[in-house]
């Protein structure tokens, strides 16, 4: 199965922080499933024990217009659950 919710909007830097906070939390709770919020739906997804973290910081400088910088974090990891995913 391969499925992609996707979402994009724009926060103040400590409603991201808090956002960011908010999947921390859920991450860490291993009794249970991780929902994570992606625009208006919820995902539930099972981590597995193991997780691959990729950390990657974009700096782009432009001719016209401002510098661009993105930062980009990946988990990555192997599937003991089939996923669930429901909205809300």
């Amino acid at each position: 199965m391969a499925d992609k919710t996707q979402n994009e909007t724009t926060l103040s830097q400590s409603d991201a922080a808090e956002y960011l906070r908010s999947l921390g939390v859920g991450l860490a709770d291993e009794s249970r499933s991780w929902t994570v919020p992606v625009g208006n739906k919820h995902v539930e997804i099972r981590p597995g024990s193991d997780l691959t973290v990729e950390t990657t910081v974009d700096e782009r400088s432009r001719m016209l217009g401002d510098d661009l910088t993105s930062v980009t974090i990946e988990l990555r990891w192997k599937e003991s659950d089939e996923s669930v995913e429901g909205g809300d």
